[in-house]
């Protein structure tokens, strides 16, 4: 089986190399054929020059340099577009979620149990480290998940917003994949909403996450709150025909 390995880059030259070089190295995934799918928005920190580099040592790995297109979701749908990998994984990339938990995702589909795996914090083996300042954002982010998941879509999950997930290419491509992949992060609620309304099964694995190793992120507490509610209250009254 061959994993694609989709990731998403803007100002992470300090990340991506031992991010892949990391992921690369785990022991437990060395029974996947590989390949990574950088796909960088223009990052004027010069992250797309240390991609090039791994290219240049041959690693299994594309790079799509977007001058003009920016966005997180159009980005992850770029990569999967190119990607050739039965499973997709997707993931951040900067350390927020950690190399050792992608075989966690990887094995249910595997072993022909799930059609999407995703990484929760809020099942019992998850969790994150916490910052002072990120104590307010991880329970806003529980309670939110709740009510959106289990409030509104019924979805059956504890956490629709990681954006830590593995797929099954057969699966997603399936999906009404332009209405799902646009904006920023909202998309992770979309994509499971139209996999489980297809009758494909989701499963939910424990996963830990890390703080960042480099950079700054570029989440904004506030947009999420505004966007995820509004994603949510979107696929409960006007969800798309998809069958």
């Amino acid at each position: 089986m061959k994993l694609s390995i989709i990731l998403p880059t803007y100002n992470e030259a300090g990340n991506i190399k031992n991010l892949i070089l990391s992921i690369n190295r785990q022991e437990e995934l060395k029974r996947f054929a590989k390949e990574f799918v950088v796909v960088d928005d223009n990052s004027p920190d010069g992250t797309a020059a240390e991609v090039k580099k791994l290219i240049a040592k041959k690693m299994p790995l594309q790079l799509i340099d977007r001058q003009e297109t920016f966005g997180l979701a159009t980005a992850i749908l770029a990569g999967i577009n190119q990607s050739r990998g039965e499973v997709i994984v997707l993931m951040d990339t900067d350390f927020n979620h950690r190399p050792e938990d992608i075989n966690r995702l990887a094995e249910p589909i595997f072993r022909r149990q799930a059609d999407l795996v995703i990484g929760s914090r809020y099942i019992p083996g998850g969790g994150m480290h916490l910052t002072e300042a990120s104590h307010l954002q991880y329970w806003l982010s529980k309670w939110g998940n709740y009510f959106i998941n289990r409030c509104l879509l019924a979805l059956p999950v504890e956490e629709s917003l990681s954006g830590f997930l593995a797929v099954r290419r057969e699966v997603v491509t399936q999906l009404p994949l332009e209405n799902i992949f646009r904006g920023y992060g909202e998309y992770c609620i979309r994509l499971l909403y139209y996999t489980y309304r297809n009758g494909h099964v989701i499963k939910e694995v424990p996963v830990m996450y890390a703080l960042r190793q480099y950079g700054v992120s570029k989440s904004s507490l506030k947009r999420m709150v505004y966007y995820y509610l509004k994603t949510a209250l979107e696929l409960k009254f006007f969800p798309l025909k998809t069958s």
